[in-house]
């Protein structure tokens, strides 16, 4: 949370086009917040979260003991973001609320995907990211009353995977169709592309997850 909180490097903030559409200002910034949005007239992400406090972050995450080295990045994770960010990721309100908002989301992400575990040197969170699936999963985690909506592909496994882990063949089928990747047929895609795997997490933090319930981001 520290390394996050920190003030950027003096890192200028790019200048967005502008327009005022029925009385509303709407901007885009181009690659990070692409669209016209009233969101991205804010600061984006890079403003304020750079490469150096994503790597003070999770700290230990290519250690010799982490199960996916060299996996995940800041540009993974940045380039995931970029995606949410006209929808109000990281962007909503002032700096102190977007900031406040991605630790939440990294916090999650860290929490999950930790082998730090009590004493970890670093603590828990600096372990983070040291997992990207399931190492021994039990079972399929194949549920078939869903067999006419999301029916498992013989032999697939949808045991956990991703930066917020994804389980049961339902959430993959849902996902996939959010993001448009097949992977109610191809699960393993989301352990070999750090980038859809923040991607798919971004995704479940921005959407509710029953009608009339409001998703991470609306609480933020």
């Amino acid at each position: 949370m520290a390394a996050l909180m920190a003030v950027a490097n003096g890192q200028e903030s790019v200048k967005p086009l502008v327009k005022i559409v029925k009385g509303k200002k709407l901007c885009d910034k181009g690659w990070e917040c692409k669209g016209w949005s009233q969101f991205c007239c804010n600061q984006t992400i890079s403003d304020y979260f750079q490469t150096y406090q994503f790597e003070n972050l999770f700290a230990k995450r290519n250690t010799p003991v982490a199960h996916a080295v060299g996996f995940w990045d800041y540009h993974s994770f940045i380039t995931a973001a970029a995606q949410y960010q006209p929808h109000g990721f990281g962007t909503t309100g002032g700096k102190l609320q977007s900031m406040k908002e991605v630790a939440a989301f990294l916090g999650h992400v860290g929490s999950k995907t930790s082998c730090g575990y009590g004493v970890a040197t670093g603590g828990p969170l600096a372990w983070g990211l040291c997992y990207n699936k399931e190492m021994s999963p039990s079972k399929l985690y194949c549920d078939d009353y869903y067999k006419y909506t999301y029916p498992c592909t013989p032999g697939v496994s949808y045991h956990g995977r991703g930066a917020l882990p994804i389980y049961w063949n339902y959430n993959y089928g849902e996902t996939g169709d959010a993001l448009k990747v097949d992977l109610l047929n191809h699960p393993e895609y989301i352990e070999n592309n750090a980038t859809l795997a923040f991607q798919a997490a971004l995704w479940r933090w921005m959407t509710p997850v029953k009608k009339h319930q409001p998703s991470a981001h609306d609480v933020f």
